[in-house]
Parts: C-alpha cells; structure tokens; sequence
C-alpha cells in the first residue's frame, strides 16, 4: 500500500514509541516505514528469517507461533490493534524463533531497522522508548510462564476476557465483546483444546457471569462485580507479598457447577 511520507508521520506520530517527538525525528522514521494490508493466512515473517523491522498493528489480528520439526505448532502470542511486535529482535544478531502470520485481515505498520537506529541516534529518548518496550514484552513472557505454570483452565480464560474488556469492567453494568480470534487460534495460545475451551465458556455460562451468542460474549454484571473483588484483592496485597492469584473469585464462583459436554460449547468458528 502506498503512502505518503506527511501520512506515514502522522501514523507514526500516534505510536506510543514516537509520539511527541519532533517532526524531524518523526519524518527520519517514516522514510524507511510502510504500511501493508494483508489478507489472512499472509505471513509477517518465518523462524529463521533475519529481522529487518518492527510492526504496529493498526487492525487485525496476528498470531505468534513456534514448530517442533515434526510441524507441531505452538501458538506463544496473539497481536491486537495497537500492540507493537519485532522490536527486541531488531537488537540482537539472532534470527527469528517464531513465525508471525495473520488470523483475520489485518493493516501494520513495518518500520525499517535503519530508520529506528538513525531516530535513536539523533534522539535519545527514543533508544529509553525502545527500551522500555522490550522490557514490557519480557514482563509479559513471564506472567505468560506464570499463568501456564499454576493458573487453570478457567482463570486462564478469565483473565483474557477481563484483558479483552480493559477498563469498561471499571464500570458498572455488563460488557459486550467481539472475538474476532478463530476459536482453535485462541486454544492454542491458552494451551488446551477447541472443546476444552467450549467447555469453560459453557461453565461460566452456567454460573451466570457470561452469556455466548455466536462471536458475541457479554459479560454480565456478576462477571463485573467478582472483577472489581479481584481488583481490591490485588490492591489490598500487602508490600513485597504476591496479589491473590489472578481469576481466583472467578473459580470460586464456578465451583459446584457441573462441567458441560464438549459437545454442547457455544458455536464459534
């Protein structure tokens, strides 16, 4: 897609990563950056590839994957509108370990090696910015390490609607959500099967705290209020000792509730 080096600014001005910067270093950027649309299945990149760029997602959705050499797949990650992919690679002499590919259409933005060190060169805080993104994606490998070693199933689920759902929970009432995410895309990430992860959306729908209807998840007023417990809990824990583990009012509030057959999950391809 061809774009304009004043609109390829302007996009490159609302990143996080540029945002506030002088037009110059802005404009210096934009000369090695491009914005693509691509259909899904089109991949970003493939594991033995040298990195060449960073990405911003503009709309969409990616998936992050790695392979065993017999082709099984392991989906470690799935990017969203306004998440930010590539950028510690851009430092490192390493080819790329995983594969990125999109699950639905997406538009990106790539930035260009070259265009990133010539803007860090010229303006430190852009070098503190690039920093500080690497060290949030490593956080949140570790809270990724974290939930598949002690969460379940369920409060694995939970916390990716409350994600999902940010700060609309903060209010009172229920949230409406889209998945735009195939379901097996979204197993995958969350480590167990299709009808697994029907099964616990039929269990929390069983317990009153969402209702399904096709893609569409709303999550009802008791999901919202058990949320805001959890929230307090978390605030409430005292210095330098662990917040309650994440979705646990959650799994107490599906305790008792029978456990639905794999064949009766909610509908979503």
């Amino acid at each position: 897609m061809h774009t304009s080096l004043d609109d390829l600014s302007l996009v490159l001005g609302e990143i996080s990563l540029f945002r506030g910067l002088p037009a110059g270093i802005v404009a210096e950027v934009a000369r090695s950056a491009q914005v693509l649309s691509l259909t899904k299945s089109s991949r970003i990149y493939a594991a033995g590839e040298r990195p060449r760029a960073f990405y911003h997602v503009m709309s969409g959705h990616l998936k992050a994957a790695v392979s065993s050499p017999e082709g099984d797949e392991k989906v470690i990650g799935i990017l969203s509108p306004g998440q930010i992919f590539g950028v510690a690679e851009l430092f490192g002499d390493a080819s790329y370990v995983s594969s990125v590919e999109t699950v639905t259409p997406v538009v990106l933005v790539a930035v260009g090696r070259d265009g990133v060190f010539r803007a860090m060169d010229k303006e430190p805080c852009v070098g503190r910015r690039m920093l500080g993104a690497v060290a949030e994606r490593q956080s949140s490998i570790e809270r990724d390490i974290a939930a598949d070693c002690f969460q379940s199933g369920s409060a694995k689920v939970v916390d990716y609607l409350r994600c999902l759902a940010g700060c609309a929970l903060d209010r009172s009432g229920s949230v409406v959500l889209e998945l735009e995410i195939p379901k097996h895309v979204l197993a995958a990430r969350l480590g167990f099967t299709p009808e697994t992860l029907s099964r616990i959306f039929r269990e929390l729908s069983d317990a009153g705290l969402i209702h399904v209807n096709g893609k569409q998840v709303t999550l009802n007023e008791k999901f919202s209020r058990l949320h805001g417990r959890q929230r307090a809990a978390e605030r409430a824990a005292p210095g330098g000792q662990p917040a309650p583990k994440g979705g646990a009012w959650f799994e107490r509030a599906v305790a008792g509730v029978p456990a639905a057959s794999p064949a009766t999950g909610f509908r979503w391809n």
